[in-house]
């Protein structure tokens, strides 16, 4: 019986320490890039040839401010790297949502489309708030009605990625001053040279993050407002009218 029981112990413990995690120690990050207040950090997943990357930047915007311009599904075009045709798909809530995107790629590869099922939580004692993003990839199989919109010709030649996931991590550090954490893993499909993987991995959360803390200056979001229910959670967000010219 105790030989038994010590099996599923192990098989416990190698199940666990089997799945790719982003939770695993700091120094487990190599740093590769440190320009302009922002590090890029990319980190090995198992036998991965595909590494994740994490970046990190403090912005001078609040928590609020940040989570206005993430939740903006549309305006996602403005600020992320080579994303382009952003579109909300569904909303089942404020915080809740499946949305559509395509980064481009340089030719002579295939633009690569994303369905992405996004979540957004905030903690009650901190107010830091949590915007997880996984891969909804039967989404569109579900619900075709809800995709008609991204069914483009020049959608056909798009290779779909059906491994992604990662998340925000946005941190108040004082009056409208926050550090932002984006950690991501990207099987990107299809036939890329590793090389060009890796030259993305570096390049686009450094774009991105440059972005992100360009775009959030926009009255828009500077202004825009959260409301927050007795238990801390997200329950309607405002953005605010703008100024005329």
């Amino acid at each position: 019986m105790q030989s038994i029981f010590r099996l599923i112990v192990l098989s416990t413990l190698l199940t666990a320490l089997l799945q790719p995690s982003f939770a695993d120690s700091q120094y487990d990050w190599q740093l590769v890039r440190d320009e302009d207040g922002i590090q890029i950090y990319v980190k090995k997943i198992w036998a991965d040839p595909v590494q994740a990357f994490r970046g990190v930047i403090h912005i001078n915007a609040s928590v609020n401010s940040l989570t206005a311009l993430i939740m903006d599904i549309e305006a996602g075009a403005d600020w992320i790297h080579h994303c382009k045709n952003p579109v909300l798909l569904f909303r089942k809530s404020i915080s809740d949502c499946i949305h559509y995107q395509v980064h481009h790629l340089p030719f002579p590869f295939h633009n690569r489309e994303f369905i992405f099922h996004s979540k957004v939580s905030r903690s009650a004692q901190t107010g830091v708030v949590h915007i997880k993003m996984d891969i909804a990839k039967n989404f569109c199989r579900d619900h075709k009605e809800k995709c008609e919109s991204i069914n483009t010709p020049s959608a056909s030649s798009y290779v779909r990625v059906t491994h992604s996931h990662g998340h925000y991590l946005l941190e108040p550090l004082g009056h409208k001053h926050s550090k932002v954490t984006w950690t991501h893993h990207t099987h990107p499909g299809g036939n890329l040279p590793l090389w060009l993987v890796n030259q993305l991995i570096q390049t686009m959360p450094y774009e991105t993050l440059q972005g992100l803390r360009k775009k959030v200056s926009q009255e828009k979001y500077q202004k825009a407002r959260l409301t927050i229910d007795a238990q801390g959670n997200i329950v309607n967000l405002f953005y605010a009218p703008l100024s005329a010219p």
